[in-house]
């Protein structure tokens, strides 16, 4: 039975609807591990009452245990995936199981993989931790799925990871209809609304209802400058551009063959050069959200913003030439914070004035659209992950826009 022939019958909204439970629980299970790894790791000791942000944590805590805590990542990343290939069943991907559902998930071998994940998170690795959550629910509904012969139920679940883990039941809605099913189809859009609002309300009345990025003030009336319009259309430009260039980065690793001794030693060195740049640049440490909240907050220097650019453009590949897994959108969307507020102290040089705050929010969200090919999904996300003023759509569309232009013309040239 195709996603488009079928009818949603009671008994597919129960698998809808129990699909969301599990991506909840799923989100609740990780979000807590994860603090309690980070805590554990950066300050010694979980820390009861008020929540310390990662970027806190990692800003207080010595240059000499940041090195440590990813030298112990490295050995975390080199032993453990390592050991999961060997005696682990062979992973697929959540594209290739919502494409072929016939395919066994591995339930057992997804699972640890995503605490892997998890794990070389919270110690620090700089990738996203989006894909576990994502990759656990999709194992657990795999069952469901094969019930009802429905590759529909995969891709919600894979939607509701992502809507649990961060709190944005419409961007996660429309993240499923975008990219995992490629479908505007009315059946498809009551599933995906039904299994990503049920996966939101479960951890909303387990974690409560997190924002984010919701301690910066909301810089409406700053959009509507007319000057912050033709900079975004501008900026556009060169977001494409980085987001090209990324793409080159991570196509030109080297693909080393390797022995099991060989690959520990590369995630082991590998993560000992991010523990050296993270002495003078912690923030890099981590999926992103630290560099993220200091560009939006305009609270660093453009001599800083360059250089944790630089230092989590290398940090990442990195760890991805090391064998580490995890997720793009929450790097992707520091790598274009971070390129957009310089982009703005340098306008602001020459033109009348705009927010490099503001900016900074706009390119984190196209260099996400473009980069994971999610073009509406990074603009609802980006809202919802802030809750911001309506008001940014309007630069950030003309942003998105120019980017879009420039990102077709050189596939056409290709």
């Amino acid at each position: 039975m195709t996603n488009s022939t079928y009818k949603i019958t009671p008994k597919i909204l129960l698998a809808l609807f129990v699909t969301g439970l599990i991506a909840g629980c799923v989100g609740i299970i990780l979000t807590h591990l994860l603090h309690a790894i980070q805590q554990l790791a950066f300050h010694g000791s979980l820390i009861a009452g008020e929540h310390i942000s990662f970027r806190e944590l990692t800003e207080l805590a010595t240059p000499t245990r940041r090195v440590q805590v990813l030298l112990v990542c490295g050995l975390v990343v080199g032993i453990g995936w390592t050991l999961l290939h060997h005696f682990g069943s062979p992973l697929v991907g959540i594209s290739n199981a919502v494409k072929a559902p016939e395919k066994d998930v591995p339930v057992k071998t997804t699972i640890c993989h995503a605490f892997l994940q998890i794990i070389t998170v919270g110690l620090g690795s700089p990738l996203g931790r989006e894909v576990a959550p994502r990759e656990m629910s999709v194992a657990l509904a795999t069952p469901l799925s094969k019930r009802f012969g429905l590759s529909l139920l995969l891709a919600c679940a894979s939607g509701a990871g992502l809507a649990a883990v961060y709190n944005v039941p419409l961007a996660a809605t429309v993240f499923v209809l975008e990219t995992m099913l490629l479908s505007w189809s009315m059946t498809s859009l009551v599933a995906a609304l039904l299994c990503c609002g049920t996966a939101v309300i479960v951890v909303r009345w387990g974690l409560g209802d997190l924002v984010q990025y919701g301690d910066f003030p909301d810089l409406a009336n700053a959009t509507l400058n007319p000057m912050l319009m033709l900079w975004a259309a501008l900026a556009g430009i060169v977001l494409a551009y980085g987001v090209n260039f990324f793409d080159w980065c991570q196509k030109h690793l080297p693909s080393l063959t390797r022995t099991k001794t060989q690959k520990i030693f590369t995630a082991l060195l590998a993560f000992a050069i991010i523990g050296v740049m993270s002495m003078a640049f912690p923030e890099i440490l981590g999926n992103g959200k630290s560099g993220n909240q200091l560009s939006f907050a305009e609270n660093l220097s453009w001599q800083y913003a360059m250089g944790l650019l630089a230092t989590k453009w290398i940090a990442v590949l990195l760890a991805m030439m090391a064998g580490a897994y995890g997720g793009r959108i929450t790097p992707s969307m520091m790598f274009g914070g971070l390129i957009a507020f310089l982009l703005a102290i340098l306008w602001n040089q020459f033109f009348p004035q705009i927010p490099a705050g503001s900016a900074a929010f706009i390119g984190a969200t196209v260099f996400l659209g473009i980069a994971q090919n999610m073009r509406l999904t990074a603009i609802i996300f980006m809202l919802e992950l802030s809750r911001l003023s309506t008001a940014y759509w309007l630069p950030v569309c003309l942003c998105m826009g120019t980017a879009l232009i420039i990102t077709m013309w050189k596939q056409e040239k290709k």
